[in-house]
């Protein structure tokens, strides 16, 4: 059985960042959904979302933040890492998964292989920005 820091892990400033968007939100008890869809490119593209309880076939990770995996993107999120990186244009969640060879220009501005930065900051999640297809990785961070 893996240990839930080996399916994905949150930096310190993710970790408050998420719950400052559930705050204002309303969500606290809610779980981040964090899942994997395909791309029309044949890539992939991380999503996220609140949901207020894991469906039955879920991994549920108990941190900080409580974190739901659908058994089906579980193997491309497998060892994933979430930050929150603030920039001079845009700031956003970036997931880098080190497991992920990085192919066909990565996505956002993650690194390391399938990262992803949505960039709209707080008011995106809120709204739902869509995705941000990128070959390797993408983002989409929808509520």
């Amino acid at each position: 059985m893996l240990d839930s820091e080996q399916i994905v892990s949150y930096t310190e400033i993710a970790s408050e960042k998420l719950q400052e968007i559930m705050k204002e939100q309303g969500n606290e008890g809610s779980y981040l959904r964090v899942s994997v869809d395909a791309t029309p490119n044949g890539g992939f593209e991380y999503v996220f979302g609140l949901v207020e309880k894991p469906e039955s076939d879920d991994i549920v990770i108990d941190s900080t933040i409580k974190t739901v995996v659908d058994p089906a993107s579980l193997n491309l999120v497998e060892g994933s890492n979430i930050d929150y990186v603030e920039g001079f244009q845009r700031s956003g969640f970036v997931i880098s998964n080190p497991k992920l060879q990085q192919g066909g220009g990565g996505g956002g501005c993650g690194g390391g292989g399938g990262g992803c930065g949505c960039g709209a900051g707080a008011e995106a999640e809120a709204t739902g920005c869509g995705g941000h297809a990128g070959g390797g990785g993408g983002c989409g961070c929808q509520s």
